[in-house]
């Protein structure tokens, strides 16, 4: 029985795989962003330029989506598939998978999460994309001519068909899709009150909310050291505490406002700092993460 079951599995994979590379060889171009959703900048950490030399080094034709476009493609954007990154990441692990999408945004291939505990950004961006890759690796593209088309319109009949409704209609049978009727003036301003409402609601929770503390400049109570000091200096912030005022740790800023590097004068390995909402330092460690108050 396991064994059956186990070569059932295998057969569902095999054909998967092999539909998905039957899929993904109808499709000449790779369209890469210049930034993706979750980017601070154009290709923040050099992420974009390594997901274009990637796809390039599997087989691809791999185009950033700003350039000019080769004639059959401008003529043709179904030639191509998207490039989708979602970033899962976590404070202390970064996690990301790829999506390729064709013309019409849907979905045609997703690789596994590929994951990393670096510490630093780039290392960690660049390692987690390059496990995700070998997903796309193992459909050993080469791109079908003589696929594009039989794909083409098998995705342009499906959209089509969407288009009529529930109930599908064999495209040769389309002749124009049923007229959408006017929304009565009393629903529009219904709909617009209920939007108003709404719109009140959000902003009374925003009021609510307190705001980020992103300025680490402050007194906290640390452990042993007791009362502490952070100040920002040239280029980084000082750590002191102590009867002798002595500087125990310095502390780096990140791309990301409420994230920092700390580095203890006693330990070589730097650590990550978070500051939450009401001001106060989480800071990882080995044992646990620890906690440091702000003193008001």
């Amino acid at each position: 029985m396991n064994k059956s079951f186990s070569i059932s599995l295998f057969l569902i994979f095999s054909f998967s795989v092999l539909f998905a590379q039957k899929s993904i060889n109808s499709y000449k171009y790779i369209l890469v962003p210049k930034q993706f959703e979750f980017q601070r900048s154009t290709d923040q950490y050099q992420l974009n330029s390594l997901a274009k030399f990637l796809f390039e080094r599997t087989g691809f034709t791999a185009l950033f989506a700003d350039e000019n476009f080769p004639a059959d493609l401008a003529s043709n954007s179904c030639l191509g598939l998207k490039v989708k990154i979602n970033n899962e990441s976590s404070l202390f692990s970064t996690k990301m998978n790829v999506e390729l999408l064709n013309c019409y945004n849907q979905i045609i291939f997703t690789t596994k999460e590929g994951r990393s505990k670096a510490k630093d950004y780039k290392t960690a961006f660049h390692e987690a994309l390059r496990i995700a890759f070998e997903d796309i690796e193992g459909l050993n593209y080469a791109y079908d001519e003589g696929a594009t088309s039989n794909v083409n319109t098998t995705i342009e009949n499906k959209a089509k068909n969407e288009l009529i409704g529930k109930e599908i209609i064999p495209v040769d049978e389309v002749k124009e899709a049923p007229a959408v009727k006017e929304t009565p003036p009393m629903a529009i301003l219904k709909k617009i009150d209920e939007r108003e409402s709404n719109k009140e609601k959000l902003e009374t929770v925003k009021s609510s909310v307190k705001p980020v503390v992103n300025s680490l400049e402050g007194n906290y109570f640390v452990d042993k050291w007791g009362e502490c000091v952070i100040s920002q200096k040239d280029g980084y912030y000082s750590f002191v505490g102590g009867d002798e005022k002595f500087e125990f740790a310095v502390i780096y800023k990140t791309s990301m406002p409420n994230l920092f590097i700390i580095k203890w004068t006693a330990f070589k390995q730097p650590r990550l700092l978070e500051i939450d909402l009401q001001g106060n330092l989480k800071v990882e460690d080995e044992s646990g993460d620890k906690m440091y108050k702000r003193v008001q």
